[in-house]
This record gives structure tokens, C-alpha cells and sequence, in this order.
């Protein structure tokens, strides 16, 4: 391969990985953490209090009634804005390999079938499809099940090393003939 089609084919996966990146971002935006309204709360001083100053009991009481409550407001507020990060990487994931794929197989197409002088264009492509593959997998791996990973990771070693044998088979006999 040529330094020009090597050239071409890394910048066409930058270029299409960072699209592949900012598409799913822009269509499908990421949760936004607990407002800054809802902080972690300050456990209240503890204040020693004399054996009968029923005031300075009462306070306390009710600065570590207070600090329970806020502490319950954070840790729901937390918990759901975890339960929404995991709900939004497992669809990433299925989403971000979906496109790879696609893209993947545009790029194997356009090997196979365009009369391009250079194949830098369609391998970028290629590669591309790999980065949303990987992007998936790096941003939802720990949100998805080890049987969807598995299947997932099937079908794309299949298109991906089954596409690429035929593919450089198909180039062999050219280069015969």
C-alpha cells in the first residue's frame, strides 16, 4: 500500500470514528449527573451536651434527623442518576456496534465493488467500523450481560474475520490472473 492510501485510510478513521463518536452523542445524549443543588451533605458537629440541657439535645436530634434526611435525598438522586448511566451505556453499547457494523460492511462493500485507484479510503471505513465496535464495547462493558457480549462479539468476529478472509482470497486470485 502506498503512503498516500496508508494516509487516507487513517485519516478516514479519524475523521468517521469521531463522527461515529459525536453522532451517537448528539442523537442520543448522555445522562446528566444529580444537580448542583442536591450535594453531599455535611455530617453535623458533634456538639457535647450537659446531662440536662434538653435544648442542646433537641438541636442535635434534629441536625442528625436533618443530615439523615439530606443523606437519603443524595444517595436516591446518585442512585438514580447511576441506574440512568447504566441503562444508557447498555443502549450504547447495542447502538455504537450496530453502526460499526454497518460501517464495516460499507467499507468491505466499497473494497469489493468500487474501482477506486487506492483502497486508503475504503479500509479507513473499515477501520472506523471497528472504532464504533470498540467504542461499544470500551463505553458499555460493564452494563451488559456476558451472553449479549458474546453474541454480539460473534456476529462481528464473523462478519469481520469471515468478510476479511474472502476478501484477501478474492484478492489472491486476482493477483494471479
Amino acid at each position: 500500500m502506498k503512503i498516500v492510501n496508508v494516509v487516507l485510510a487513517v485519516g478516514t478513521l479519524i475523521i468517521l470514528g469521531a463522527l461515529i463518536t459525536l453522532g451517537i452523542k448528539a442523537f442520543y445524549p448522555e445522562p446528566q449527573p444529580p444537580s448542583n443543588a442536591i450535594q453531599y451533605p455535611m455530617e453535623p458537629a458533634v456538639v457535647p451536651c450537659a446531662s440536662g440541657d434538653k435544648t442542646c439535645i433537641a438541636n442535635s436530634e434534629s441536625a442528625s434527623v436533618t443530615y439523615q434526611a439530606e443523606m437519603q435525598q443524595y444517595q436516591a438522586a446518585q442512585d438514580a442518576y447511576n441506574n440512568a448511566v447504566q441503562v444508557y451505556d447498555r443502549n450504547l453499547f447495542i447502538i455504537a456496534n450496530i453502526v460499526g457494523i454497518i460501517v464495516f460492511v460499507v467499507g468491505f462493500l466499497l473494497v469489493l465493488y468500487a474501482d477506486l485507484a487506492g483502497n486508503g479510503v475504503p479500509i479507513g471505513i473499515m477501520m472506523a467500523g471497528l472504532w464504533g465496535i470498540v467504542y461499544g464495547y470500551g463505553r458499555g462493558w460493564n452494563s451488559i450481560d456476558d451472553q449479549l457480549k458474546f453474541f454480539i462479539g460473534l456476529v462481528v468476529a464473523v462478519i469481520v474475520l469471515g468478510g476479511s478472509m474472502w476478501l484477501m482470497q478474492r484478492h489472491a486470485k486476482k493477483a494471479r490472473k
